[in-house]
């Protein structure tokens, strides 16, 4: 049996509890006392991944009951405001993959997301903090850490601190909420179909999703 076929099963699971966490208006992260809540709106992103612009994105809270957010650089949580603006397709499938994969795995850390693009998308490189970005520009991108086997919230700094069962169990859960590629790093053993889940440098601590 091919590995993509035995994969099916995972995926089809994965879509049905998306798609349950994404049935309410406001997805699994319901405002807290002290959370900030989230700004709902239409958004269009245009050009391309590396070249690109966002009208009406929507900002990812610094953290919620699912998820909380690391800015590369700093090495420090929570990240800015201005570099967790997405387009609101790819903010409601984080939140939603967040939700069924903390549910799937109730003593797992929350998921922790790195960047996603700057409020009106652009240029992401070096001079805006961090290593920077050649894509993220058209808020269809985002940055999510794997999570460690020592469940503390902060980015891996080798390859042995990840999770293989918990990262391979994101990386499902994306392409099932509609990621058309996940980049994942070359040594971290993370497996997909070929055409949507491709290896790339730079990649060994943390996944990036394409919606």
């Amino acid at each position: 049996m091919r590995p993509s076929a035995r994969r099916r099963p995972v995926l089809a699971a994965a879509l049905a509890a998306v798609a349950g966490a994404a049935a309410g208006c406001d997805l699994p992260d319901a405002p807290r006392p002290g959370w900030e809540p989230v700004d709902w709106r239409r958004s269009a992103p245009s050009g391309s991944p590396s070249a690109g612009a966002l009208a009406g994105g929507v900002r990812l809270p610094a953290e919620g009951r699912h998820f909380a957010t690391w800015e590369p650089g700093r090495n420090a949580s929570p990240s800015r405001p201005w570099r967790r603006w997405g387009a609101d397709r790819t903010v409601r499938a984080l939140l939603a993959v967040a939700a069924a994969h903390r549910r799937a795995h109730p003593g797992a850390p929350r998921l922790l997301v790195g960047d996603l693009s700057r409020p009106g998308g652009g240029p992401f490189g070096p001079r805006f903090g961090g290593p920077g970005h050649v894509s993220h520009q058209n808020g269809l991108d985002v940055d999510v850490y794997y999570p460690r086997r020592d469940r503390l919230e902060a980015a891996p700094t080798r390859v042995a601190q990840i999770d293989r069962r918990l990262a391979q169990d994101l990386v499902d859960r994306f392409l099932a909420a509609g990621a058309r590629v996940v980049f994942v790093g070359p040594r971290t053993g993370l497996t997909g179909p070929s055409e949507r889940v491709v290896a790339l440098p730079r990649h060994d601590n943390h996944l990036h999703a394409r919606f």
